[in-house]
Protein backbone atom coordinates (compact mmCIF):
# COMPACT_ATOMS: atom_id res chain seq x y z
CA UNK A 1 0.00 0.00 0.00
CA UNK A 2 2.77 1.93 0.96
CA UNK A 3 4.17 1.84 -2.98
CA UNK A 4 1.52 2.53 -4.18
CA UNK A 5 1.29 5.71 -2.45
CA UNK A 6 3.98 6.92 -3.02
CA UNK A 7 3.66 5.90 -6.94
CA UNK A 8 0.88 8.55 -6.99
CA UNK A 9 3.24 11.06 -4.74
CA UNK A 10 5.64 10.70 -7.67
CA UNK A 11 3.30 11.60 -10.41
CA UNK A 12 2.09 14.36 -9.13
CA UNK A 13 3.67 17.60 -10.56
CA UNK A 14 3.66 20.03 -7.17
CA UNK A 15 1.65 23.12 -8.03
CA UNK A 16 1.01 25.90 -5.69
CA UNK A 17 -1.78 26.00 -3.57
CA UNK A 18 -1.95 29.91 -2.25
CA UNK A 19 -4.62 30.62 -4.49
CA UNK A 20 -6.96 28.01 -2.84
CA UNK A 21 -5.61 29.19 0.56
CA UNK A 22 -6.85 32.71 -0.54
CA UNK A 23 -10.28 31.59 -1.50
CA UNK A 24 -10.62 29.73 2.30
CA UNK A 25 -9.12 33.22 3.77
CA UNK A 26 -12.43 34.85 1.75
CA UNK A 27 -14.84 32.52 4.66
CA UNK A 28 -12.48 33.92 7.50
CA UNK A 29 -12.79 37.69 6.61
CA UNK A 30 -16.71 37.27 5.87
CA UNK A 31 -17.14 35.31 9.19
CA UNK A 32 -15.22 37.39 11.72
CA UNK A 33 -15.87 40.99 9.61
CA UNK A 34 -19.53 40.38 9.50
CA UNK A 35 -19.15 40.59 13.85
CA UNK A 36 -17.44 43.71 13.76
CA UNK A 37 -20.46 45.28 11.79
CA UNK A 38 -23.29 43.81 13.92
CA UNK A 39 -23.33 47.13 15.85
CA UNK A 40 -23.93 49.31 12.70
CA UNK A 41 -25.65 46.96 10.58
CA UNK A 42 -28.08 46.97 13.45
CA UNK A 43 -28.36 51.04 13.29
CA UNK A 44 -28.16 51.02 9.28
CA UNK A 45 -31.50 48.57 9.42
CA UNK A 46 -33.46 49.16 12.33
CA UNK A 47 -33.34 45.61 12.46
CA UNK A 48 -32.92 44.07 15.98
CA UNK A 49 -29.79 42.34 17.27
CA UNK A 50 -31.16 38.96 17.72
CA UNK A 51 -32.60 39.63 14.03
CA UNK A 52 -29.10 39.77 12.79
CA UNK A 53 -28.13 36.81 14.60
CA UNK A 54 -30.51 34.56 13.98
CA UNK A 55 -29.59 35.60 9.82
CA UNK A 56 -26.25 35.00 10.84
CA UNK A 57 -27.10 31.52 12.70
CA UNK A 58 -29.61 30.33 9.18
CA UNK A 59 -26.48 31.08 6.92
CA UNK A 60 -24.36 28.63 9.21
CA UNK A 61 -26.84 26.49 9.60
CA UNK A 62 -27.43 25.60 6.05
CA UNK A 63 -23.72 24.24 5.89
CA UNK A 64 -25.43 20.95 7.80
CA UNK A 65 -27.16 19.84 4.45
CA UNK A 66 -25.06 21.33 1.94
CA UNK A 67 -21.54 20.45 2.78
CA UNK A 68 -21.56 17.01 2.31
CA UNK A 69 -23.53 17.54 -0.73
CA UNK A 70 -20.49 20.05 -2.30
CA UNK A 71 -17.96 16.89 -0.74
CA UNK A 72 -19.33 14.49 -3.05
CA UNK A 73 -19.59 16.86 -6.27
CA UNK A 74 -15.85 17.59 -5.31
CA UNK A 75 -15.26 14.20 -6.33
CA UNK A 76 -17.92 13.66 -9.39
CA UNK A 77 -17.28 16.96 -11.41
CA UNK A 78 -13.80 18.19 -9.74
CA UNK A 79 -13.19 20.82 -7.40
CA UNK A 80 -12.51 23.31 -9.43
CA UNK A 81 -16.23 23.36 -10.25
CA UNK A 82 -16.78 23.58 -6.78
CA UNK A 83 -15.00 26.15 -6.06
CA UNK A 84 -15.90 28.41 -9.04
CA UNK A 85 -19.59 28.12 -7.72
CA UNK A 86 -18.74 28.77 -4.04
CA UNK A 87 -17.02 32.27 -5.31
CA UNK A 88 -19.66 33.22 -7.41
CA UNK A 89 -22.45 32.24 -4.31
CA UNK A 90 -19.92 34.41 -2.07
CA UNK A 91 -19.90 37.07 -4.48
CA UNK A 92 -23.73 37.08 -4.85
CA UNK A 93 -24.59 36.86 -1.27
CA UNK A 94 -22.72 40.01 -0.15
CA UNK A 95 -23.89 41.40 -3.27
CA UNK A 96 -27.48 41.22 -2.22
CA UNK A 97 -26.87 42.25 1.43
CA UNK A 98 -24.89 45.44 0.69
CA UNK A 99 -27.74 45.96 -1.68
CA UNK A 100 -29.92 45.67 0.78
CA UNK A 101 -28.75 47.22 3.91
CA UNK A 102 -27.86 50.21 1.54
CA UNK A 103 -31.48 50.46 0.52
CA UNK A 104 -32.55 49.83 3.92
CA UNK A 105 -30.61 53.00 5.23
CA UNK A 106 -31.56 55.44 2.09
CA UNK A 107 -35.18 54.90 3.08
CA UNK A 108 -35.68 53.30 -0.31
CA UNK A 109 -36.90 49.57 1.01
CA UNK A 110 -39.14 48.79 3.82
CA UNK A 111 -38.35 46.57 6.50
CA UNK A 112 -40.41 43.15 5.58
CA UNK A 113 -38.53 43.50 2.01
CA UNK A 114 -35.29 43.83 3.56
CA UNK A 115 -35.81 41.08 5.38
CA UNK A 116 -36.74 39.14 2.49
CA UNK A 117 -33.66 40.34 0.80
CA UNK A 118 -31.41 39.86 3.49
CA UNK A 119 -32.69 36.42 4.13
CA UNK A 120 -32.22 35.42 0.28
CA UNK A 121 -28.32 36.67 0.54
CA UNK A 122 -28.13 34.16 3.98
CA UNK A 123 -29.59 31.65 1.94
CA UNK A 124 -27.38 31.86 -1.01
CA UNK A 125 -23.74 32.19 1.59
CA UNK A 126 -25.04 28.50 2.90
CA UNK A 127 -25.83 27.05 -0.03
CA UNK A 128 -22.17 28.04 -1.86
CA UNK A 129 -20.39 29.13 0.38
CA UNK A 130 -20.44 25.51 2.34
CA UNK A 131 -18.44 24.23 -0.53
CA UNK A 132 -15.64 26.44 -0.61
CA UNK A 133 -13.50 24.84 2.32
CA UNK A 134 -14.19 21.09 1.49
CA UNK A 135 -13.12 21.85 -2.35
CA UNK A 136 -10.12 23.55 -1.03
CA UNK A 137 -8.78 20.81 1.51
CA UNK A 138 -9.68 17.88 -1.12
CA UNK A 139 -7.87 20.05 -4.38
CA UNK A 140 -5.00 20.99 -1.80
CA UNK A 141 -4.66 17.37 -1.58
CA UNK A 142 -4.94 16.31 -5.12
CA UNK A 143 -2.10 18.62 -6.05
CA UNK A 144 0.16 17.62 -3.25
CA UNK A 145 -0.25 13.95 -3.41
CA UNK A 146 -0.99 11.36 -0.07
CA UNK A 147 2.61 11.95 0.99
CA UNK A 148 2.30 15.85 1.77
CA UNK A 149 -1.66 15.62 2.44
CA UNK A 150 -0.61 16.79 6.04
CA UNK A 151 1.06 20.15 4.50
CA UNK A 152 -1.56 20.22 2.34
CA UNK A 153 -4.18 20.55 4.56
CA UNK A 154 -2.13 22.97 6.72
CA UNK A 155 -1.93 25.37 4.01
CA UNK A 156 -5.90 25.88 3.50
CA UNK A 157 -6.44 25.69 7.24
CA UNK A 158 -3.45 29.35 7.36
CA UNK A 159 -5.33 30.30 4.95
CA UNK A 160 -8.55 30.48 7.23
CA UNK A 161 -7.07 31.73 10.11
CA UNK A 162 -5.39 34.70 8.25
CA UNK A 163 -8.45 35.45 7.13
CA UNK A 164 -9.77 35.34 10.72
CA UNK A 165 -7.15 37.53 11.75
CA UNK A 166 -7.31 40.04 8.91
CA UNK A 167 -11.02 40.50 8.70
CA UNK A 168 -11.78 42.29 11.69
CA UNK A 169 -9.32 45.40 11.23
CA UNK A 170 -10.34 45.31 7.60
CA UNK A 171 -13.57 46.05 8.19
CA UNK A 172 -12.95 48.29 10.74
CA UNK A 173 -10.64 50.37 8.50
CA UNK A 174 -13.71 49.94 5.33
CA UNK A 175 -16.30 51.41 8.39
CA UNK A 176 -14.18 54.71 8.38
CA UNK A 177 -14.61 55.15 4.75
CA UNK A 178 -18.31 53.83 4.67
CA UNK A 179 -21.08 52.23 6.71
CA UNK A 180 -21.58 49.51 4.12
CA UNK A 181 -18.21 49.96 2.83
CA UNK A 182 -16.91 46.38 4.44
CA UNK A 183 -20.18 44.73 2.84
CA UNK A 184 -18.62 46.02 -0.51
CA UNK A 185 -15.40 45.28 -0.36
CA UNK A 186 -16.64 41.76 0.50
CA UNK A 187 -18.41 41.84 -2.63
CA UNK A 188 -15.98 42.87 -4.83
CA UNK A 189 -13.00 40.55 -3.18
CA UNK A 190 -13.89 37.13 -4.72
CA UNK A 191 -13.43 38.45 -7.74
CA UNK A 192 -10.05 38.77 -7.45
CA UNK A 193 -10.24 34.48 -6.21
CA UNK A 194 -12.57 33.90 -8.87
CA UNK A 195 -10.07 34.59 -11.62
CA UNK A 196 -7.13 32.97 -10.14
CA UNK A 197 -9.05 29.86 -9.63
CA UNK A 198 -10.39 30.13 -13.38
CA UNK A 199 -6.44 30.15 -14.22
CA UNK A 200 -6.11 27.27 -12.29
CA UNK A 201 -6.23 23.31 -14.30
CA UNK A 202 -8.61 20.99 -13.00
CA UNK A 203 -6.25 18.01 -11.59
CA UNK A 204 -8.16 14.86 -11.58
CA UNK A 205 -8.88 12.82 -8.28
CA UNK A 206 -7.01 10.73 -6.54
CA UNK A 207 -7.88 7.05 -6.75
CA UNK A 208 -9.40 5.75 -3.56
CA UNK A 209 -6.93 3.60 -1.72
CA UNK A 210 -8.29 0.22 -0.98
CA UNK A 211 -8.87 1.10 2.74
CA UNK A 212 -11.01 4.18 1.47
CA UNK A 213 -14.31 3.79 1.84
CA UNK A 214 -17.01 5.59 -0.70
CA UNK A 215 -19.47 5.72 2.20
CA UNK A 216 -19.74 6.84 5.48
CA UNK A 217 -19.79 4.12 8.39
CA UNK A 218 -20.04 3.68 11.92
CA UNK A 219 -16.44 3.14 12.44
CA UNK A 220 -15.40 6.84 11.17
CA UNK A 221 -18.26 8.42 13.59
CA UNK A 222 -15.78 8.80 16.32
CA UNK A 223 -14.07 11.11 14.27
CA UNK A 224 -16.39 13.01 13.36
CA UNK A 225 -17.83 13.27 16.95
CA UNK A 226 -14.20 14.49 17.77
CA UNK A 227 -14.33 17.07 15.09
CA UNK A 228 -18.00 18.40 16.78
CA UNK A 229 -16.59 18.09 20.51
CA UNK A 230 -13.37 20.75 18.60
CA UNK A 231 -16.18 22.87 17.13
CA UNK A 232 -17.92 23.06 20.92
CA UNK A 233 -15.10 23.58 22.99
CA UNK A 234 -13.89 26.36 20.92
CA UNK A 235 -16.92 28.21 20.31
CA UNK A 236 -17.59 28.17 24.36
CA UNK A 237 -14.26 29.42 25.41
CA UNK A 238 -14.94 31.98 22.88
CA UNK A 239 -18.02 32.84 24.36
CA UNK A 240 -16.71 32.79 27.63
CA UNK A 241 -13.99 35.61 27.22
CA UNK A 242 -15.91 38.72 28.28
CA UNK A 243 -17.98 36.89 31.47
CA UNK A 244 -14.92 35.50 32.50
CA UNK A 245 -12.81 38.98 32.14
CA UNK A 246 -15.64 41.08 33.67
CA UNK A 247 -15.33 40.64 37.47
CA UNK A 248 -11.49 40.75 37.01
CA UNK A 249 -11.35 44.00 35.14
CA UNK A 250 -14.98 45.60 37.14
CA UNK A 251 -17.00 44.97 34.92
CA UNK A 252 -15.20 47.95 32.83
CA UNK A 253 -17.03 47.17 29.55
CA UNK A 254 -14.09 49.25 27.37
CA UNK A 255 -11.53 47.30 28.96
CA UNK A 256 -13.28 44.11 28.57
CA UNK A 257 -13.57 44.72 24.68
CA UNK A 258 -10.18 45.96 24.41
CA UNK A 259 -8.76 41.95 26.44
CA UNK A 260 -11.08 40.26 24.53
CA UNK A 261 -9.52 41.57 20.85
CA UNK A 262 -6.23 40.85 22.50
CA UNK A 263 -7.00 37.59 23.22
CA UNK A 264 -8.56 36.72 20.05
CA UNK A 265 -5.66 37.88 18.25
CA UNK A 266 -3.39 35.65 20.46
CA UNK A 267 -5.41 33.16 19.95
CA UNK A 268 -5.17 33.44 16.16
CA UNK A 269 -1.04 34.01 15.97
CA UNK A 270 -0.83 31.04 18.13
CA UNK A 271 -3.20 29.17 15.47
CA UNK A 272 -1.10 30.42 12.42
CA UNK A 273 1.97 29.18 14.51
CA UNK A 274 0.90 25.98 15.22
CA UNK A 275 0.36 25.63 11.53
CA UNK A 276 3.20 26.66 9.94
CA UNK A 277 5.39 25.20 12.41
CA UNK A 278 4.43 22.06 13.78
CA UNK A 279 1.70 20.74 11.10
CA UNK A 280 3.15 21.84 7.93
CA UNK A 281 6.67 20.13 8.62
CA UNK A 282 4.52 16.90 9.13
CA UNK A 283 6.88 15.84 12.34
CA UNK A 284 4.17 14.15 13.48
CA UNK A 285 1.81 11.02 12.36
CA UNK A 286 -1.58 12.02 12.29
CA UNK A 287 -2.56 10.00 15.43
CA UNK A 288 0.35 11.57 17.65
CA UNK A 289 -0.65 15.15 16.33
CA UNK A 290 -4.89 14.27 18.02
CA UNK A 291 -3.35 13.21 21.08
CA UNK A 292 -0.60 15.79 21.68
CA UNK A 293 -3.27 18.49 20.85
CA UNK A 294 -6.14 17.23 23.28
CA UNK A 295 -3.62 17.18 26.29
CA UNK A 296 -2.96 20.76 25.29
CA UNK A 297 -6.45 22.24 25.06
CA UNK A 298 -6.82 20.79 28.52
CA UNK A 299 -3.61 22.29 29.75
CA UNK A 300 -5.20 25.13 28.45
CA UNK A 301 -8.52 25.31 28.99
CA UNK A 302 -7.49 24.21 32.66
CA UNK A 303 -5.32 27.36 33.12
CA UNK A 304 -8.20 29.78 31.80
CA UNK A 305 -10.22 28.38 34.49
CA UNK A 306 -7.97 29.79 37.37
CA UNK A 307 -9.03 33.31 38.27
CA UNK A 308 -6.08 35.12 37.10
CA UNK A 309 -5.42 37.66 34.13
CA UNK A 310 -1.92 36.75 32.75
CA UNK A 311 -2.42 32.77 32.69
CA UNK A 312 -5.88 33.73 31.02
CA UNK A 313 -3.24 34.87 28.15
CA UNK A 314 -1.50 31.86 28.25
CA UNK A 315 -4.32 29.46 28.54
CA UNK A 316 -5.95 30.88 25.41
CA UNK A 317 -2.60 30.31 23.66
CA UNK A 318 -2.01 27.06 24.60
CA UNK A 319 -5.43 25.88 23.76
CA UNK A 320 -5.09 28.03 20.19
CA UNK A 321 -2.00 25.72 19.26
CA UNK A 322 -4.00 22.25 20.36
CA UNK A 323 -7.09 23.18 18.34
CA UNK A 324 -5.09 24.00 15.38
CA UNK A 325 -3.40 20.67 15.65
CA UNK A 326 -6.48 18.96 16.71
CA UNK A 327 -7.85 19.18 12.97
CA UNK A 328 -5.69 17.91 10.73
CA UNK A 329 -5.11 15.02 12.97
CA UNK A 330 -8.81 13.47 12.71
CA UNK A 331 -9.52 14.62 9.33
CA UNK A 332 -6.27 12.71 8.07
CA UNK A 333 -7.55 9.92 10.11
CA UNK A 334 -10.78 9.53 8.63
CA UNK A 335 -9.12 10.51 5.47
CA UNK A 336 -7.61 6.60 5.65
CA UNK A 337 -11.24 5.65 5.80
CA UNK A 338 -13.63 7.74 3.46
CA UNK A 339 -12.70 9.37 0.11
CA UNK A 340 -11.11 12.78 0.34
CA UNK A 341 -14.13 14.91 -0.94
CA UNK A 342 -16.89 13.30 1.09
CA UNK A 343 -14.54 13.02 4.52
CA UNK A 344 -13.89 17.01 4.02
CA UNK A 345 -17.92 17.35 3.38
CA UNK A 346 -18.54 15.36 6.59
CA UNK A 347 -16.08 16.98 8.66
CA UNK A 348 -17.44 20.45 7.94
CA UNK A 349 -21.07 19.23 8.82
CA UNK A 350 -19.68 18.01 12.11
CA UNK A 351 -18.20 21.37 13.08
CA UNK A 352 -21.53 23.04 12.28
CA UNK A 353 -23.22 20.75 14.67
CA UNK A 354 -20.51 21.56 17.12
CA UNK A 355 -21.22 25.23 17.23
CA UNK A 356 -24.89 24.29 17.22
CA UNK A 357 -24.01 22.27 20.54
CA UNK A 358 -22.16 25.12 21.53
CA UNK A 359 -25.41 27.61 21.15
CA UNK A 360 -27.89 24.96 22.59
CA UNK A 361 -25.02 25.14 25.72
CA UNK A 362 -25.05 28.32 26.63
CA UNK A 363 -28.57 29.27 27.92
CA UNK A 364 -28.46 26.01 30.14
CA UNK A 365 -25.02 26.56 31.60
CA UNK A 366 -25.98 30.31 31.95
CA UNK A 367 -29.39 29.69 33.65
CA UNK A 368 -28.04 26.51 36.12
CA UNK A 369 -24.20 27.60 36.90
CA UNK A 370 -24.00 31.32 35.43
CA UNK A 371 -21.82 33.18 32.69
CA UNK A 372 -18.52 32.97 33.93
CA UNK A 373 -18.66 29.03 33.71
CA UNK A 374 -18.63 28.82 30.15
CA UNK A 375 -14.97 28.44 30.15
CA UNK A 376 -15.50 25.38 32.56
CA UNK A 377 -18.03 24.16 30.38
CA UNK A 378 -15.51 23.98 27.08
CA UNK A 379 -12.83 22.59 29.75
CA UNK A 380 -15.23 19.69 30.31
CA UNK A 381 -15.24 19.41 26.40
CA UNK A 382 -12.07 19.09 26.03
CA UNK A 383 -11.91 16.46 28.56
CA UNK A 384 -13.99 14.70 26.87
CA UNK A 385 -12.25 15.36 23.49
CA UNK A 386 -9.18 13.78 25.04
CA UNK A 387 -10.73 10.93 26.50
CA UNK A 388 -12.30 9.86 22.81
CA UNK A 389 -8.70 10.60 21.31
CA UNK A 390 -7.23 8.25 24.13
CA UNK A 391 -10.07 5.37 23.07
CA UNK A 392 -9.29 5.99 19.40
CA UNK A 393 -5.01 5.48 19.95
CA UNK A 394 -6.46 2.12 21.57
CA UNK A 395 -8.03 1.24 18.80
CA UNK A 396 -5.61 2.23 16.20
CA UNK A 397 -2.69 -0.22 15.08
CA UNK A 398 0.61 0.89 13.53
CA UNK A 399 1.94 -1.22 10.75
CA UNK A 400 4.40 -2.89 12.71
CA UNK A 401 1.49 -4.09 15.02
CA UNK A 402 -0.57 -5.58 12.19
CA UNK A 403 2.35 -7.46 10.38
Amino acid sequence: MRAYSETLTENITPKANWPLALCAGLLGVGQNGLLVMLPQLVTLTGLSLSVWAGLLMFGSMLFLPASPWWGRQSERRGCKVVMVASLSGYLASFGVMALVVWAMAAGMLAGAWGLAGLILSRLLYGLTVSGMVPAAQTWAIQRAGLEKRMAALATISSGLSCGRLLGPPLAALMLSVNPVAPLWLMAIAPLIALLLVLREVADPPLPPVAHQSTRLQVSMLPFLLLALLLAALVSLMQLGLAPHLSPLLEGNARDISHHVALLLSLAALATLAAQFLVVRPQHFSPLMLLCIAAVLMVTGLGLMCVAELALFYVGIAITSLGAAMATPGYQLLLNDRLTTGKGAGAIATSHTLGYGVSALLVPVVTRFFGEQYLTMAAWGMAVLFLALSVGVRVNERTPAEKH
